[in-house]
């Protein structure tokens, strides 16, 4: 199992376009890998991440919208404990969401910052919606 974990963190770096770093929904603070799946028009990123009540990770889908620096999404996540959205009462540990995302102009070479917006569906333990965002720095290409 090491070796297959160990194998996969070096094929994810070596295949991966961006690194990631965020903070907020659904974990608190999240790092993750962005992959190109379709050239200027879909990206796949796998997130793992660490808040002050869970642990977890999980995978989204992201479609570009071309010609502005709009992109949406669909992913799923599962962590031990609340995730971070409001309302709290509601916060699931697995779910589905929404990604609606905007990249800010800055201008800084490879690097990118990031906004969020993420409406939740959670699955487990508790049925319900909620919403989170996030905001991120990506490092690459």
């Amino acid at each position: 199992m090491r070796k297959f974990l160990a194998l996969a963190l070096v094929l994810g770096a070596a295949l991966a376009q961006r690194a990631e770093v965020s903070a907020g929904s659904p974990f608190g603070l999240q790092g993750g890998l962005r992959f190109p799946l379709v050239p200027l028009l879909v990206d796949g990123r796998v997130y793992g991440g660490v808040g002050p009540q869970a642990l977890g990770g999980g995978a989204d889908l992201l479609f570009k919208v071309p010609l502005t620096d709009l992109y949406l999404g669909l992913g799923g996540f599962y962590g031990t404990g609340k995730a971070l959205s409001l309302p709290q009462d509601q916060a699931g540990q697995a779910g589905v969401r929404g990604v609606l995302g905007t990249w800010l102009n800055l201008p800084l070479p490879l690097v990118g910052v990031y906004l969020e917006l993420h409406p939740v569906y959670y699955l487990t333990p508790n049925q319900g919606f909620g919403l989170g965002a996030a905001l991120g720095v990506s490092l690459g290409l």
